[in-house]
């Protein structure tokens, strides 16, 4: 089998199945254990839970085949030579915006392009190389899209936190902090 198949998500299943109210103690549990590091291998995740790795597997089969649940790969920005981040509030036409969200998606500088409510309807992150790079990006932006108009882009050149990661200057994790993802929103638990 291609690695490519190999590392290609199974099939979401359908919303009806994406009950979280189904997640059990030990998937909120093998969960922040693999929030922490997604690397850690099946046994010592069984060893950690107390359970058996091929229960492991099978949860992590099943919550992923959900779509409660993605694998992500990262890397320390600035040591891959990607120091700068910049993030772009824009305004597009709506009839425009899916078109223009898949060809932004589309740019390999593209970290996350979302659309949003209000007067700026899209936000566009990327990781770029050089500062020099940042009006390089939104003339690229601008170009493809007449229809947009960046109405604020505020550059980052360092994070001290990513994705639940504390980083250290080079980018490295240093230690996570998962997010509780089981409080109801507005409740501080």
């Amino acid at each position: 089998m291609p690695a490519r198949t190999r590392l290609a998500a199974p099939p979401a299943r359908s919303p009806a199945d994406r009950d979280r109210s189904r997640l059990t103690e030990v998937d909120r549990a093998l969960l922040g254990l693999l929030a922490r590091d997604g690397r850690t291998p099946y046994a010592e995740l069984a060893d950690a839970l107390r359970i058996s790795t091929s229960t492991v597997k099978r949860r992590v089969d099943d919550l992923t085949g959900l779509g409660l649940f993605r694998f992500r790969c990262d890397f320390a920005r600035p040591l891959g030579g990607w120091p700068v981040a910049v993030t772009f509030r824009a305004t597009v036409p709506a009839a425009d915006l899916p078109r223009v969200g898949h060809a932004v998606v589309a740019l390999p500088q593209t970290r996350n392009c979302a659309a949003t409510t209000g007067a700026h309807n899209l936000l566009v992150q990327a990781g770029l190389h050089t500062m020099a790079d940042v009006l390089r990006f939104e003339n690229t932006l601008t170009a493809l899209h007449p229809a947009m108009t960046i109405a604020e882009r505020v550059i980052t050149l360092r994070h001290d936190k990513l994705l639940g990661h504390l980083l250290d200057r080079y980018g490295r994790t240093e230690s996570v902090v998962p997010a509780d993802i089981w409080s109801e929103p507005g409740t501080g638990s």
